[in-house]
């Protein structure tokens, strides 16, 4: 009896049937990120937040964690319109402990960090002074009258300091100094910015654009390139940047929200130094690892200006910075010029190098922790 030869084809499509179930399972576990865009407002400023995540669920997860956040934010930390803010400068007017939540908190400590760290040039304290040049109004240029003379020098001669501040374990805030008034404006668009890329972490996104105002936050990559933000100047973009994975780029300047009528002199930076709104500088930018630093670091570089450019980066460690005078003047330090791509038209003459504070790019740190961020309790972010 004779046995049929046996066909060897069965472990050839075993091997294709495999191949193709292989496929078909990498295909399904990897599926293109999903872009996604969200816009807010907040602070009297548009809030735009642009991602990359792993699918649509986790974007829309994460952009409507965001909205109420920033609501929350808007609300609490107010300094002139009815807030947790107004509510604790008013109990230490009147000399008295009050409790705040672990997000205000965590504000009283960053800008305590700041205040230290520019020698008192960025300084939350002086809510009284801001308010005396009609800053605390959304409404520009402002047109009230001008402090006195004599309310200058006694606002002067009574000027608080973050370190008058304290805030206990329990969230308690007290202070000797009835003369504090605290406004946050001047690291508000850092912190939020910082809280909103815990909430797009928490979400597993890890490829994001956060701007709020003049602040700009990069998570991750633009897919296969880096994220580009423009670097802002008194007559607009000065030039662009590429943004590496947590880099923060602050903004700041004189040439939004002035006083009517007052020239050079009328911005709404005030130099605590004087009593008056600076008046040396133009436009400041910096680029650092630690978003609350950057944005704390630029308003302490407009009120030193050009002779007080040095002391600032030394002291908050900065590595990537640049100053805008008015005469048109820039001042920037190398790590900033090896990387900011200058729009046409700039003079090459017109650029000052300064020295940064280490060696190293701009996630230089001087060997300091970043500053912590603290989100609002849940219960907080609740309609």
């Amino acid at each position: 009896m004779t046995t049929a030869p046996r066909l060897r084809v069965w472990p050839g499509v075993f091997a294709c049937a495999m191949v193709a179930l292989l496929l078909t399972a990498a295909m399904l576990w990897w599926r293109p990120p999903v872009e996604a865009r969200g816009e807010y407002l907040a602070f009297g400023t548009r809030v735009s937040v642009q991602l990359r995540a792993p699918n649509r669920e986790a974007a829309e997860r994460a952009l409507t964690a965001i909205g109420p956040l920033l609501i929350h934010d808007h609300r609490a930390w107010h300094p002139w319109e009815p807030s947790d803010v107004t509510r604790l400068n008013a109990a230490l007017a009147e000399g008295r402990p009050h409790r705040v939540e672990r997000d205000i908190a965590g504000l009283i400590q960053a800008a305590t960090i700041g205040d230290a760290r520019s020698d008192g040039l960025f300084n939350p304290a002086a809510g009284r002074l801001i308010a005396a040049w009609g800053f605390h109004t959304s409404q520009y240029p402002v047109r009230t009258a001008a402090p006195t003379e004599r309310q200058v020098a006694a606002l002067r001669a009574a000027m608080p300091r973050m370190r008058d501040v304290h805030v206990d374990a329990q969230g308690r805030v007290t202070s000797r100094r009835r003369e504090v008034q605290l406004d946050f404006n001047g690291l508000a668009e850092g912190y939020a910015a910082a809280q909103m890329r815990q909430l797009l972490r928490a979400e597993k996104v890890d490829d994001a654009l956060i701007y709020v105002g003049g602040f700009v936050l990069a998570m991750g990559r633009d897919g296969r390139r880096p994220w580009i933000a423009g670097v802002r100047g008194p007559d607009g973009v000065l030039g662009a940047i590429d943004l590496r994975d947590g880099e923060a780029l602050s903004s700041s300047g004189d040439y939004q929200r002035r006083r009517a009528g007052s020239g050079q002199n009328g911005g709404h930076i005030v130099d605590t130094r004087s009593g008056r709104p600076e008046r040396a500088s133009a436009a400041a930018s910096v680029i650092a690892i630690d978003p609350v630093l950057a944005d704390m670091a630029a308003t302490a570089l407009m009120v030193a200006g050009p002779t007080g450019f040095d002391a600032v980066v030394r002291g908050m460690h900065l590595n990537c910075a640049l100053l805008v005078t008015h005469e048109g003047e820039l001042l920037i330090t190398p790590a900033l010029r090896d990387r900011l791509r200058l729009r046409d038209g700039t003079a090459a003459g017109a650029l000052r190098l300064r020295p940064g504070a280490d060696a190293g790019g701009c996630d230089a740190t001087g060997g300091r922790p970043p500053i912590p961020i603290e989100l609002p309790l849940a219960s907080a972010l609740r309609p």
